[in-house]
């Protein structure tokens, strides 16, 4: 199905191309539309200014494959194993980009992804723990299941986000945004009472 090394400016739709192995192919500004990768292997792929709109990605493996700027729409995602990837060596803003997605017990143990999105999301059971998410976009997203826990989340904005479970004595948080009455939650692991009346 791909026969090319590389894809500049190409638009994918309705791709079935399901547990297949694709190895060192490059997309750079390509969009795939209701493609389904489920159980796909990619090794050593880049997908560069990439976007996947309503596309399945379900168990996909990544193996020392390349993500910049690439951005995600109301796509399935669950149990990708992010740390399999290549990232560059320096924090690099913006890499990702989750919207309306499913993002199941993922994995994100120790990445550099400051200033990434995830709008709106369902990501139960997410391990962000070592994770650089600072000033990342975390908005109506549910965390619920979700493990943080040395994670950079400074300037991140958590508005509307609901079921996270953070230690504020265990996370980096300062500047971060929080909504009432789910930022209660963060006084859990301080073992102190609230009076309401």
């Amino acid at each position: 199905m791909f026969n090319e090394s590389e894809y500049y400016d190409e638009s994918f739709g309705e791709l079935r191309f399901e547990e297949e192995k694709l190895e060192g192919v490059r997309f750079y500004d390509c969009v795939f539309t209701d493609c389904h990768f489920a159980g796909t292997a990619f090794r050593d792929c880049k997908f560069s200014g990439c976007s996947f709109v309503r596309c399945d990605l379900n168990g996909v493996r990544i193996a020392d494959t390349a993500f910049a700027q690439a951005s995600f729409t109301g796509s399935r995602l669950v149990g990708v194993n992010w740390t399999e990837a290549d990232w560059p060596r320096i924090a690099v803003p913006g890499l990702l980009t989750f919207e309306g997605c499913t993002l199941n017990h993922a994995t994100f143990i120790g990445l550099e992804l400051p200033q990434c999105v995830f709008n709106g999301c369902l990501a139960k059971d997410v391990d962000f723990r070592e994770a650089n998410l600072a000033q990342s976009d975390m908005r109506d997203t549910d965390f619920s299941e979700s493990l943080f826990g040395d994670t950079d989340l400074r300037g991140a904005d958590f508005s509307d986000a609901v079921n996270y479970q953070i230690d504020p004595g265990a996370n980096r948080l300062s500047q971060a945004i929080f909504s009432l009455p789910e930022a209660l939650s963060l006084l859990h692991n301080m073992d102190i009472r609230l009076n309401e009346d």
